[in-house]
C-alpha cells in the first residue's frame, strides 16, 4: 500500500523529499483488507490554491493537506469525501465525481448561498435519485445524488 502513495505524489512529476505525512494517514486509515477501499479522485486543477479555497469556501469543505514546494498537491474533505487535486497533471480538467447526501434540497439551498458553481438545480432523476450539479474552478462536476423526494 505504501508505494500507491508514493506514485500519487511523484506523479505530478517531481521529486519529493519532503513530508509526506497527509498521504502516508490516508493510506494507512484505508487498509482494511479489503480489495478496493477508500476510492480518492484526483482532480486536475489549474491553481492549488484558489481550487482549495473554492472547495472550502463555496462547497463547504476542510483544507486537510499540500503538498510540494509551491504546493502542487492536495486534499480536502466534507463528510465521507475525500478529494485529492493536483496541479496541471494527473487527467484533465473536466472530470466527474458522483457522490450522496440524505437531502439534495438542503445541500442546494447551502451551496446556493456560498456561491457555487451550481449546474443543475436539484431533480428527481427516472432512476431513483434526486439530483443536483456542481462545478468547481475547471470545470470538474460534482453530481450530488440522495433520495428521490
Amino acid at each position: 500500500m505504501w508505494a500507491i502513495a508514493i506514485v500519487l505524489a511523484i506523479g505530478c512529476g517531481r521529486s519529493h523529499d519532503d513530508d509526506r505525512a497527509g498521504l502516508a494517514a490516508t493510506v494507512s486509515a484505508c487498509s482494511s483488507g479489503k480489495d478496493f477501499a477508500c476510492p480518492r479522485p484526483i482532480l486536475y486543477v489549474t491553481s492549488l490554491d484558489a481550487s482549495m479555497r473554492y472547495y472550502r469556501d463555496q462547497l463547504g469543505f476542510r483544507m486537510d493537506w499540500t503538498d510540494g514546494k509551491p504546493a502542487d498537491f492536495g486534499a480536502v474533505t466534507r463528510g465521507d469525501t475525500q478529494i485529492f487535486m493536483c496541479v496541471k497533471c494527473q487527467g484533465h480538467a473536466g472530470s466527474w465525481l458522483w457522490v450522496f447526501t440524505p437531502d439534495v434540497d438542503a445541500l442546494h439551498a447551502e451551496l446556493k448561498k456560498r456561491g457555487a458553481r451550481i449546474k443543475a438545480t436539484p431533480e428527481n432523476k427516472p432512476w431513483g435519485v434526486r439530483e443536483m450539479l456542481v462545478a468547481d474552478l475547471d470545470g470538474n462536476v460534482l453530481r450530488i445524488a440522495g433520495p428521490k423526494k
